[in-house]
Parts: structure tokens; C-alpha cells; sequence
């Protein structure tokens, strides 16, 4: 649940980004649509049919009113932009929010100052974009992207709780936190990638540096994982090994030569590969090139296409650049968690 919202709020970032961009723009429309199919069957498998076809109308909802105000943003279409904000808090929020409690069994007030807050940021978010307020944006994209976790965190353990026959084991698990913190924050740093590789080649300097800091700023948060996990030397030498990465795509995003382009494609696959591999081999015992070398495949194809401006491939090739991240981070942690078995007890 964390995953798909927090890919959400990223892809309403990048639609608003692409939006005048129209093959880009129409590519992220569709990776928002497969978000939303994907959160209405997790609610499917818990709730029925019912509840995910009724899930289904708000969400679909929603994604048109965020949609709509972007573009009556972007038009400057004052009464478009403002009806759509006006559905958004006064349709989608209280819609949202009595179907949340009524599923999960929570609070209506509580999951309604969340989802409130959700949309007011949202929309702030997309105002950033349209405004080019990139260091703005990012520290917002940042803010919203947690705010999904704090949302899904507030009724998806208790959907869970309420399914045991669906959904076994302990949902507030160490074990799971770890799991689910290692997860976001490799989806967030999969997509953050492919936004910095985007506006260096699209040529907006003041976004490509304002999502390279964001990108750095991730990098510390995982290194601080690492360091919490395995110690500080841990943490100083995933830093290293993670900052090489970053450099070596945005490298081969900038690259001006064919040359230049070998020499980057060349650090991630024969360097970072396997030293990001072997490093995580030696912590834990657990082998994960084949999925850091699939994500590092998806993310190079991913570049390649943004500089061919292949827009309608964009969506999906990004999602998949995410997803073997996500393997990656289930990988890790499940490594930890067998490597620190006081720490994470069963």
C-alpha cells in the first residue's frame, strides 16, 4: 500500500513536469491509471468486489481532478484549475476518507485531517512545478512522497488486522518496518534517478540541480540505514558506492560522446554492479546482482529513451526501473532481518 501511493504522488510529479510535453504527458497518464488499477485490486483482495469497485470511483476520481487542475494550471484556465481543486477537497476528501474509516475501522476525523493535508500538499506540489520553484518542488515532492506513508501506515494494518485469513503475520512488525522503510526509499531513489537524467537532458538547469540535491538527500537517508543496520563504516562506504552511482548516471545522461557514454554505461554495469553486490553479499550473505543488474538495465533504458524522446515508453519503463528496485529492497532487508535475528525477532 505504501509503495503504490507513494509511486502515485510521484507520478502526478512527473505528469505535471511533462505537461507540456504531450507524448510524455500521455505516457504518465497511463503509468497513473495502472497505479490506480493496481491500488483498487489491493483493496479488491481485501474488501471484495464491492470495496474495490467503490474504491476504484474515488481514486479514478481523484486522479481526474489532480489531472484537470494541472492542466487548467498550465492553460492558465483559472476556473478549470479551480473547479477541479474544488472537487478534489470538497468531493474526493470526505468521500475518501468516510470509506477509509468505514474499511479500516479508524477514526473519520483522523483519516480526514490526513487525507486533507494529502491534497492541500499535492496540489502545492504541482504548483511548485508549474511555477519552475524547483528547489520548492523537490523539498515538497520529498514532503508529500512521506505524507503517502503516514496515510497508508493509518488504515492498511488495520485492513489487515481485520483479513487475518488474508493477510497472516504481524502487519507492525520490526521486520516489516524495516522492510517497508528500505523500500521506499530505493522507489523514491529509482524515480528521483530518472527525473535528474530528464532535465539535464531536456536542458533545465535549475530542476537538474535541484533534483540532484534531492537525489544526494536520499542517498543519506539510505546510508543512514546502512549505518543503523551495520555500523558506521557501513554507512561511510554504502555513501560512497551509492554518490559513484548517481554521478555515473547523470554522467551518462550528460554524456557529450559516444565515448563518454560507454565510460558511464561501463561504471554502473562493471563497477557499481558488483561492488554494490558484493558489499551487500558480504553484510548479509544474500545475493542480489541479478536484480541490482535488471534495475540497472530498466534505468540505462530508461535514459536511453529520454534521449531518443521515445515519451510514449517512459511510463512503463520507469515503473519497471522502480520495480526491480523494489526487489532489491525486499532482498536487503530480508538479509538483514536474517543477519540481526535479536534485533528483528520472529
Amino acid at each position: 500500500m505504501d509503495l503504490l501511493l507513494g509511486e502515485h504522488v510521484i507520478v502526478i510529479a512527473k505528469q505535471s513536469s511533462a505537461a507540456r510535453r504531450a507524448d510524455e504527458f500521455t505516457s504518465y497518464l497511463h503509468l497513473l491509471t495502472a497505479n490506480g488499477n493496481d491500488l483498487t485490486e489491493l483493496m479488491r483482495s481485501a474488501l471484495g468486489d464491492n470495496g474495490g469497485n467503490q474504491f476504484d470511483k474515488i481514486w479514478s476520481a481523484q486522479n481526474d481532478y489532480l489531472v484537470n487542475y494541472t492542466i487548467g494550471q498550465v492553460t492558465h484556465n483559472k476556473t478549470k484549475a479551480d473547479g477541479a481543486m474544488k472537487n478534489l477537497v470538497g468531493g474526493f476528501v470526505p468521500q475518501f476518507s468516510q470509506f477509509v474509516s468505514t474499511a479500516a475501522d479508524v477514526p473519520l476525523e483522523s483519516i480526514a485531517q490526513l487525507t486533507t493535508q494529502h491534497a492541500l500538499q499535492m496540489k502545492a506540489m504541482i504548483d511548485d512545478q508549474i511555477a519552475q520553484s524547483y528547489p520548492r518542488l523537490y523539498a515538497d515532492l520529498h514532503l508529500v512522497y512521506t505524507q503517502a506513508f503516514r496515510l497508508g501506515d493509518g488504515f492498511a494494518p488495520q485492513i489487515a488486522r481485520r483479513f487475518p485469513d488474508k493477510f497472516p503475520g504481524n502487519a507492525s512488525s520490526l521486520a516489516v518496518d524495516l522492510r517497508v522503510s528500505v523500500n521506499i526509499l530505493l522507489q523514491e531513489h529509482a524515480y528521483l534517478t530518472t527525473m535528474t537524467s530528464s532535465a539535464g537532458i531536456g536542458g533545465r538547469v535549475a530542476e537538474q540541480k535541484a533534483a540532484a540535491a534531492a537525489l544526494s538527500e536520499n542517498t543519506n537517508a539510505l546510508g543512514a540505514v546502512f549505518s543503523d543496520l551495520f555500523g558506521a563504516s557501513a554507512g561511510i562506504q554504502f555513501d560512497q558506492i551509492w554518490a559513484a552511482k548517481n554521478a555515473a548516471v547523470i554522467g551518462y545522461a550528460s554524456a557529450a560522446t559516444a565515448a563518454a557514454r560507454e565510460g558511464a554505461s561501463k561504471q554502473l554495469t562493471e563497477v557499481f554492479v558488483p561492488r554494490f553486490s558484493g558489499f551487500v553479499q558480504t553484510l548479509t550473505g544474500v545475493t542480489l546482482r541479478p536484480a541490482v543488474e535488471s534495475h540497472i538495465q530498466a534505468t540505462i533504458d530508461v535514459i536511453n529513451d529520454q534521449l531518443s524522446k521515445s515519451s510514449a515508453k517512459l511510463g512503463a519503463g520507469d515503473r519497471s526501473a522502480a520495480a526491480f528496485m523494489e526487489l532489491v529492497a525486499d532482498l536487503v532487508a530480508a538479509g538483514a532481518v536474517a543477519k540481526l535475528p535479536l534485533r528483528f525477532p520472529a
